[in-house]
């Protein structure tokens, strides 16, 4: 795991990235590099990724405005498979692979969702996205942190 993996890791959710981290790990040893290439993300952050493709240029890779999305509490990551260093967007197999992973470590894996299949998406099961919100209002990221089942 890279540098820049790490670091996404360190600001979220301790369980997640412990299960993330048993991902990465699980299919190194088999061969397969992946590193975390988004982890959390500000409300401002959010509704710049979900101007793209509408109101910016660029493919729509969201449905989710700042406060929306479980990136932006800490609680999901954007997992890529990587060869020679570079992202490979279009390993369909490996995307496969790591919601598979994901789901021996109880995380959630976007490419099962049905309505929006995000398969770089992998997160923490157990809250909605209104209850984060009505916490975060409440204390902030940690008291969202603490509510986690």
């Amino acid at each position: 795991m890279n540098n820049a993996s790490q670091t996404r890791l360190s600001k979220v959710h301790p369980r997640l990235a412990a299960g993330v981290t048993a991902v990465i790990n699980a299919l190194a040893a088999q061969g397969m590099v992946v590193e975390v290439v988004q982890g959390l993300r500000t409300f401002a952050e959010q509704d710049a990724l979900f101007a793209q493709g509408r109101t910016k240029p660029g493919q729509i890779v969201t449905k989710a405005r700042g406060g929306e999305s479980n990136h932006n509490y800490g609680l999901a990551v954007d997992l890529c498979p990587f060869l020679n260093g570079k992202p490979q967007w279009n390993d369909n197999p490996g995307f496969v692979r790591i919601g598979a992973e994901a789901a021996k470590q109880g995380l959630e894996w976007g490419g099962d969702w049905k309505k929006f299949i995000d398969k770089p998406h992998v997160q923490l099961g157990g809250l909605t996205v209104s209850q984060c919100s009505a916490l975060f209002k409440k204390g902030g990221l940690q008291k969202v942190w603490d509510s986690v089942p």
